[in-house]
Formats: structure tokens, C-alpha cells, sequence
């Protein structure tokens, strides 16, 4: 009797804990992950156990694993971390090839990587989807802020299209700073 409800008991939480999460869900958490080990643990875990993940699951799994890489001190650690965060990466953008957030996850990575490694090359392309919907993460305009700015940071777009990303930020400055704006103007 005791060991079924241990067992009922370990299933009941390895269901909670294998659940599907929405993108809000998967970014909060995402943040959080990057400031500390034991949430990026947590949720590589949570998604690690998911049978078929969405492909938004897939890059956030894949970027758990990039993350890993700032605490492993060998270099071939790093690069098996980077490797699998690549595929996972690139798998979840083939089965989405419109989406923009999952592209701009790609970006991210690919930034970071040596150039001498050749991971980075879908940088250009990626871009490319990103600025054909310039409407993507409305639904949380600090975080839509974050994203222009790190693409504003890493010198990786044209002249116009930083013409474009400073006009964007620009106008969710106003958005998220309504009363700077009214003391100005």
C-alpha cells in the first residue's frame, strides 16, 4: 500500500511538471532561467519531459541548453551544449519557418557564437522574417522593447532597418513612459 502511493505520488507529479506552456508562460520563465542555475534546471526539466513539444517549446529547450554553457569550464562541454541548443534551434524554426519570436530566439544564439564555428549563419534570413512582422510581441511591450533593443545592440541590421527599430522604440517609449512623454511635449 505504501509504495502505490509513492508511485501515485511520483506520476501525479511528473504530470504536473511535464505540462504545456503558453509563450508568456515560456518567456517569464525563460528570464528567469537566465538569471539563475536552479530555474534554468527547472525548466530545461519541465521541457526536457514534454513528449511533443510545440516548436516554441523546442526553442526554449534548445536555449536552455545554450545557457548551460556559462557553467561548464571545458570547451568541448560548451561546444556539446551549443551543438544540441543549434539543433533544437533549428528544428523548432523548420517547423515554424514563420514565426519571428522563434527566429529572433536563433538570432540571439547565433550572435553569441564564434563566427570560426559556422553556426551563425542564418542570421540574414532570420532578420529577414523578423522585420516582414514588425507586429510580433505586441502582447507585452517591455519585453517587445528588450528585443529591439538587443537588435538596435548587436549591429546586425542595416542602416535602415536600425532606422526602423529606433522608430519602434521610440513609440513603445511613449507607450511605456506616458507621462515622460506629456512633460516633454
Amino acid at each position: 500500500m505504501k509504495w502505490l502511493l509513492i508511485l501515485s505520488s511520483f506520476i501525479l507529479q511528473t504530470e504536473i511538471l511535464c505540462q504545456q506552456f503558453n509563450r508568456q508562460q515560456l518567456r517569464d520563465l525563460f528570464l528567469q532561467a537566465t538569471e539563475r542555475k536552479t530555474a534554468l534546471d527547472s525548466l530545461a526539466l519541465k521541457l526536457e519531459c514534454i513528449e511533443k513539444k510545440t516548436p516554441t517549446e523546442e526553442s526554449y529547450y534548445g536555449l536552455c541548453n545554450g545557457l548551460y554553457c556559462q557553467y561548464d569550464d571545458g570547451n568541448w562541454a560548451k561546444l556539446k551544449h551549443v551543438v544540441k541548443s543549434k539543433n533544437y534551434l533549428n528544428s523548432a524554426v523548420e517547423r515554424d519557418t514563420k514565426d519571428p519570436e522563434l527566429r529572433f530566439l536563433r538570432v540571439m544564439l547565433e550572435h553569441f557564437l564564434p563566427s570560426f564555428l559556422g553556426f551563425n549563419k542564418h542570421i540574414p534570413e532570420d532578420l529577414k522574417v523578423i522585420f516582414a512582422n514588425p507586429n510580433f510581441i505586441e502582447d507585452n511591450p517591455a519585453l517587445k522593447k528588450k528585443v529591439l533593443d538587443f537588435l538596435l545592440w548587436s549591429k546586425r541590421c542595416t542602416a535602415e532597418q536600425n532606422k526602423l527599430l529606433q522608430t519602434q522604440i521610440d513609440e513603445l517609449n511613449k507607450k511605456l513612459n506616458p507621462a515622460t512623454v506629456k512633460k516633454n511635449g
